[in-house]
């Protein structure tokens, strides 16, 4: 994807009727100085791929928190079904660029906008218990929440959820499931050592696990 590509208008997927969801995927992302400098933007190679796999992503760059309330908005408004944050994290909080966000925050400014969705969060550490909890606290029809439960390097992140997209939607473009989306990041996260937290509802309550392949 070209650098320009990223600021031409973008046109949704329709929805069907308006409570449907579409499966795209809608990518947010949000980095440090450092890697913008250097081009370090996982969404937006992300976005390119899921182009050439014949998806139409959704993707947003931001700074600031307060560019995140707006952009969880436009997410809920365009009924995609996927909802992919690339940014830096830790075990209480979200970066964005200029400021931290916490779990707790992060939850509030998503309450309400993720009924039947699933969240893939690229961050490090941020799939935890604690994070699905507080998201989920606000949102009782979030179908699944996803995040490295360590550390991960950038680059082993952009192969990892670029493999993960890319294989999921060849096995069905239309939808995911739980077991499918398990089965696609086990061998991942045993070829990038990078084990992934999972989260589901079952049941009215939640279903932790981490997939280490």
């Amino acid at each position: 994807m070209r650098l320009a590509e990223l600021f031409e208008p973008q046109k949704p997927t329709p929805k069907k009727r308006k409570t449907d969801t579409v499966a795209e995927v809608f990518i947010i992302e949000s980095l440090e100085l450092v890697d913008e400098t250097k081009e370090r933007r996982e969404g937006a190679v992300l976005a390119s791929v899921l182009k050439m796999c014949g998806k139409n992503p959704l993707y947003y760059y931001i700074r600031t928190k307060k560019e995140l309330e707006h952009i969880a908005d436009e997410f809920e408004a365009s009924g995609y079904r996927y909802l992919h944050i690339s940014c830096h994290g830790g075990d209480t909080s979200l970066e964005t660029t200029l400021d931290s966000v916490s779990y707790q925050e992060f939850a509030k400014i998503f309450e309400k906008k993720l009924k039947d969705r699933r969240l893939f969060v690229s961050a490090c550490s941020a799939g935890n218990e604690m994070f699905a909890e507080l998201v989920g606290s606000k949102n009782d029809d979030v179908i699944s929440i996803a995040a490295p439960a360590t550390q991960i390097r950038f680059d082993h992140a952009v192969a990892f959820w670029t493999s993960f997209y890319v294989k999921t939607f060849s096995l069905n473009s239309k939808s995911m499931n739980s077991g499918r989306i398990i089965d696609v990041a086990k061998p991942l996260a045993a070829l990038f050592s990078a084990p992934l937290h999972f989260s589901k509802r079952m049941k009215g309550a939640w279903a932790h696990e981490v997939i280490n392949g």
